[in-house]
């Protein structure tokens, strides 16, 4: 199948850029984008005023402010970043490549060796997809990145909301079980109702009770707030983690496979392992109390469960609609 591609000379080239040359100081350059109103300046060099590079006001104050050097003795050179300039007959995905390769904003352009305007990683956003067809998936949309956003946040929110924030707050827990059957473990005389208590996230739980699992005198449960702790910084994190690679994505930019699937995947990890130190728990407790699954907690945890997943293989779920254009191009070639 033989899709359009785009050229750099298809973009709206800004032909309002500044340059500098590489000999400048940096407060030189300051000068220049505060004048000009610009946050890059194309450095230049020699009488040729041949493109050797891009100084950006985020170089300066990372390179410069940040470690503490003087900008009225330290050289343009020093801090700009190095970027071959693409010409105007230069794929546009080649163009957006080499700047996220080296997470920057700005490309020179040259023609016939001579600058005539700058290129932005943004310009390039809206030609991308149009480069590739992505059939893989299960549901059909025009457009797979922003559906694949979208599915992926709303699905994070709720397993954040069904995972974390409702065992958190006690509106169900993990195991349940009669008071009278839990007086051993919770240290605690007779009452005179015997109510259903709920094992949340951090304590028990009921009518006028509330018992953290660090007043239990065994250290299972110490471990079991440990890893409760390290499931919740992880549901938070993978949370963010799926929204943000998922805008990324939406927007063409890379991001490294730990953020895309480690951390959320060891968010669903702590979740299993919290169900299974809380059965560890009941097995080793003596006498062993009788107790029995939360079902509601049981159905909401795989729910969060089965979420995370699917949001992190959000690539899985929605395939591209060809478009008359693609089909057209590919009965011509």
């Amino acid at each position: 199948m033989a899709l359009k591609e785009y050229f750099v000379r298809d973009l709206v080239i800004n032909d309002e850029y500044g340059i500098i040359d590489s000999n400048a100081t940096i407060q030189d350059a300051a000068k220049k984008m505060k004048e000009l109103g610009v946050p890059d300046l194309v450095v230049i060099k020699g009488e040729k005023q041949k493109v050797i590079g891009v100084i950006a006001d985020f170089d300066i104050i990372q390179n410069i402010v940040a470690e503490g050097k003087e900008a009225k003795t330290e050289n343009v050179i020093s801090t700009m970043y190095k970027i071959d300039p693409v010409s105007l007959d230069t794929p546009v995905t080649e163009a957006f490549n080499r700047m996220r390769n080296l997470n920057v904003n700005v490309v020179p352009v040259v023609e016939n060796e001579k600058l005539v305007g700058v290129c932005t990683i943004q310009d390039c956003w809206s030609y991308i997809p149009d480069q590739t067809f992505d059939d893989i998936g299960l549901i059909p949309v025009k457009n797979t990145k922003v559906a694949e956003f979208w599915f992926a946040s709303i699905s994070a929110i709720i397993a954040f909301t069904l995972g974390l924030i409702l065992p958190l707050a006690g509106i169900f827990g993990f195991f349940i079980g009669k008071y009278s059957d839990l007086m051993s473990l919770l240290g605690m005389g007779p009452i005179v109702e015997d109510p259903t208590l709920v094992f949340s996230l951090f304590d028990i739980r009921g009518p006028g009770i509330m018992v953290p699992f660090l007043d239990l005198n065994d250290a299972i449960w110490i471990v079991i707030d440990i890893f409760g702790i390290l499931m919740l910084i992880f549901i938070i994190i993978g949370l963010f983690s799926i929204i943000y690679t998922s805008f990324s994505d939406s927007r063409n930019l890379q991001t490294g496979w730990i953020i895309r699937t480690v951390i959320p995947g060891l968010a669903v990890f702590f979740m299993v392992f919290e169900w299974i130190l809380f059965g560890i728990a009941f097995a080793t407790t003596n006498p062993i109390p009788t107790i029995t699954i939360d079902p509601i907690g049981l159905t909401m945890s795989i729910i969060s469960m089965v979420l995370f997943i699917l949001a992190i293989n959000r690539d899985y779920i929605f395939r591209g609609i060809e478009s008359p254009e693609a089909k057209t191009s590919e009965v011509s070639a």
